[in-house]
Parts: structure tokens; sequence; C-alpha cells
């Protein structure tokens, strides 16, 4: 019986999956980067030669565009087509960064905490009013406190 690994690897090497494999082998190589820069890389794809770099925001940008950070990724590119032979980023000819504007798997969602109000009293009051309006208001006030207190129980 062949393993999970076997198989994926047979689905990557099919021509007719070529774009995944691209990918995948993309996904390896940002894993190679620090945790920093991994963190500014949306993700990143092969185009004519070129490896392209999404990032997360405009000082990502200006982080990976210096010459040492660059320098570093192309030692990197030159490590890692040392060990995977085959690989498609070995044809890899510059480098470009450029900021994803419109990135809507990458928000997070809004959670929204609970609030919760404690009663303070108990609702053992005197009702003095006179006005048979107002009291029966201090009344249903009196309901709701005691309702309140059997919710949060």
């Amino acid at each position: 019986m062949k393993d999970a690994k076997f198989i994926i690897g047979h689905i990557l090497n099919n021509p007719s999956y070529k774009e995944l494999k691209s990918r995948s082998e993309c996904l390896e190589f940002t894993k190679l980067l620090s945790l920093n820069h991994q963190r500014l890389i949306a993700f990143c794809y092969v185009k004519n030669n070129i490896l392209f770099f999404a990032l997360l925001h405009p000082l990502g940008l200006q982080e990976l565009k210096r010459d040492n950070n660059i320098s570093m990724i192309k030692g990197l590119l030159k490590i890692y087509c040392s060990v995977n032979k085959d690989s498609k980023l070995a044809q890899i000819s510059d480098i470009k960064f450029f900021v994803a504007k419109n990135l809507r798997f990458k928000k997070e969602a809004k959670i929204l905490p609970k609030i919760v109000n404690f009663e303070k009293s108990k609702g053992e009051f005197i009702n003095l009013a006179k006005n048979p309006q107002i009291y029966a208001k201090f009344e249903a006030i009196r309901e709701k406190i005691k309702a309140n207190l059997d919710a949060n129980r």
C-alpha cells in the first residue's frame, strides 16, 4: 500500500498539475525565510522566470527591498536549488516584490466581546411613590432586576 506522501508526490509530478507543483515549491521556499519575513509575505509565485512576492503591508515592501534582504533571498534560492535539482525555482532570474491591496482571505473576523452586566441591585427596595403610574414603573423595574438576577445565575 502506498503512503500519502508518495501519492501527493505523484500528483505534483503530473504535468497537468505543474502550477500546483510551482506553488508548493514557493511555499517550501518561503518557509526557509526568517519568521519575521514570513509574516510579511502573503504568497509568492513564479511567472516568466521571475519570483514575485505579494506582501501584506507597504512597510514589508520597504524591508524586503533592501539590498541585503534581496541578496539573502537569492542566496537561499541557490541553496534550495542545489538541494532540489529538478525545482522550477532553479530558472529564476529576478525577484520582485509588491503589496497586495485586496486580500480577502487574510482578513481576520472581528469577534465582539460579549458584554455582561452584573446586576448590583437585588430588587429589594421600598416603593414610596404616591402616583399610581410611577408606582407601576418602579414595580416593572423591580421585576426586570429580578429577571436579570435569575438569568445571570
